[in-house]
């Protein structure tokens, strides 16, 4: 079963749980996203979102394969 997702991950705790809570700070463009789990907050300015038709088990290896320090997906 496929579905229609944008995925942000929480680069401090890992977390899928967030947010744009809010858009256009000084209209800059920006967007401010929040994770829901451990609180951490960081805006983004000139960058947008899209969507896209995954399976379930593309899901999972997006999230397991996100950036960390040091380790970068090839």
């Amino acid at each position: 079963m496929a579905e229609y997702v944008s995925v942000i991950f929480c680069r401090r705790c890992g977390s899928r749980y967030v947010e744009i809570s809010e858009w256009n700070q000084g209209g800059k463009g920006t967007a401010l996203m929040h994770c829901r789990t451990c609180g951490n907050s960081e805006g983004t300015a000139n960058f947008t979102l899209g969507r896209a038709k995954i399976t379930r088990a593309e899901l999972e290896n997006a999230r397991t394969s996100a950036a960390r320090k040091g380790r970068y997906e090839k």
